[in-house]
């Protein structure tokens, strides 16, 4: 009887698994909304000439500032101006978007970047048009899904009465040069919406790993996923794991929480199912900081995602900051690459992509090899910027106690100065460090320099800081007047001497 209930019990949890419903992950940080009386000055004459242009700091950054007002560094982007240039489709591939659809009857979206199903479009036998027939044409279970599917309401109707697809699936394909609004990274790819989100609607996991067969099923080679639950559900993993199957690659979001994905209490799904065609994206600012996204050994690349402007349902345009904003660059950058090497694998693509992108200093702590994104690399197949690499094995150790109080105090700054006379550079060895990531940070400055070394708003433990060139260094812990946490403790620091 007892190994009876045992087992109902598991039977009951494992069933009750897949019905743990996705989110797509809502925004660390919201802009004001836009309309087009709120264009300041036309860009006649220029390319491209979408009047919000500038305000794509993604795209090409000068050293503008964001649409909060944030002063950017120049060149902290993808280097996508350079890519325009270089682009040479050979192939088309489809991109799935899994999100909560496409304003199509936005100003700044022209239909005409949608996939087009070839067995769900033209006059079907009796002269009806297969879009519209009310027909499964092709045979392949779904009715009238001529530019995809919305696995919501179960129709071929992929309008998005949300916010969330729009805003992301804009950063990819809204008309380039048209005059109107802004410009996306490639109107030219081809889009196959996949509709699992709607306004005041949730779908459960294993209605979401419908739609992802049904992606690859249909042609999509690559596939843009900017949504996750904390919680394992083995529908999803077995859905991730057919698009491995089928060759596909799936990029998908880490999220926007701040957590240790390699913590086991801290998991995120579908970013944690550890399959090799998933390429996990964090997030970076116009500094190539990263703020808010989580973290862990499984997160391999980032892309820009801090007050990344686009567009809203109902001709508005809006920044946002979140994981899901940089997701469908990557997922656009493996396609941009994939269509001009249709021969590549999935394991090729994803290897360009991370072998073409800029080592970033302050970023390893973030992401895996402290890569960025850059597509001008990628369509060249060419390595990026790489940091440079230290022999720590001839470094002098010498103990030092450097340390915040326990907590740290709330709305306050406190700076502390670190001097090594006999260093040629440096490094301090983090015992333990929490720095609340609302607001807080811990940031480590040269003397002199304009640009901080590293910035820490998580926490760590027996780890050290990036090296420090010269023999000091400004420390600052930065405080609102919100929450707070434990602070830091420096116990050592290894030298190189002069």
């Amino acid at each position: 009887m007892r190994l009876l209930m045992i087992i109902m019990v598991l039977a009951t949890t494992v069933a009750g698994a897949a019905e743990i419903p996705m989110q797509p992950f809502e925004p660390f940080d919201v802009g004001r909304e836009y309309r087009r009386e709120d264009i300041e000055a036309a860009r006649d004459g220029q390319f491209p000439d979408d009047p919000f242009f500038a305000k794509q700091w993604h795209l090409e950054n000068l050293g503008q500032a964001d649409d909060k007002g944030n002063i950017g560094e120049a060149g902290c982007d993808i280097s996508m101006r350079k890519a325009w240039d270089l682009w040479n489709p050979k192939q088309e591939i489809v991109l799935a978007i899994l999100d909560s659809g496409l304003d199509l009857n936005h100003e700044d979206i022209d239909p005409r970047v949608l996939w087009v199903n070839p067995g769900e479009s033209g006059p079907d036998a009796n002269g009806n048009d297969k879009a519209s027939n009310g027909v499964d044409d092709d045979g392949n279970g779904f009715i009238d899904d001529v530019n995809g599917y919305n696995f919501v309401r179960e129709n071929g109707i992929v309008q998005d009465d949300q916010y969330h697809g729009t805003h992301c699936g804009a950063i990819i394909c809204s008309p380039m040069n048209n005059g109107t609004g802004v410009a996306g990274m490639n109107p030219r790819i081809k889009i196959m919406i996949v509709k699992i989100f709607g306004l005041g609607q949730i779908l459960y996991a294993k209605d979401i790993a419908r739609a992802v067969h049904y992606a690859v099923d249909n042609g999509a080679r690559v596939l843009s996923n900017s949504y996750g639950t904390p919680s394992y559900t083995p529908e999803m993993h077995e859905a991730v794991r057919y698009t491995h199957e089928k060759g596909a690659l799936f990029v998908c979001a880490s999220g926007n929480s701040r957590k240790d994905l390699d913590n086991p209490e801290e998991k995120d799904y579908p970013a944690c199912y550890g399959l090799p065609n998933q390429l996990v994206v964090s997030a970076t600012d116009n500094a190539d900081w990263s703020q808010f996204a989580n973290y862990g050994s499984m997160v391999e690349i980032a892309a820009p995602g801090a007050n990344i402007f686009s567009l809203m349902p109902k001709n508005v345009y809006r920044s946002f900051s979140g994981t899901s904003q940089a997701c469908p660059q990557v997922a656009a950058a493996a396609t941009m690459v994939w269509s001009q090497n249709p021969d590549f694998t999935w394991q090729q693509v994803k290897q360009v992509l991370i072998n073409s992108a800029d080592e970033t200093a302050g970023l390893g702590r973030y992401v895996k090899g402290s890569r960025r994104l850059n597509v001008a690399n990628a369509l060249q197949n060419k390595a990026g910027r790489r940091l440079p690499t230290y022999d720590f094995s001839n470094w002098v150790s010498e103990e030092r106690v450097i340390e915040s109080s326990h907590p740290y105090w709330n709305d306050k700054e406190v700076r502390f100065s670190v001097e090594v006379p006999q260093a040629r550079r440096f490094r301090l060895f983090f015992e333990r460090i929490e720095i609340d990531h609302h607001g807080d940070f811990l940031q480590i400055t040269r003397p002199g320099s304009e640009r901080a070394i590293e910035k820490i708003n998580c926490n760590f433990s027996n780890c050290f800081s990036e090296v420090i060139e010269g023999n000091r260094a400004e420390l600052l812990l930065s405080a609102d007047k919100y929450m707070n946490a434990y602070g830091f403790k420096i116990s050592k620091i290894e030298y190189q001497p002069q």
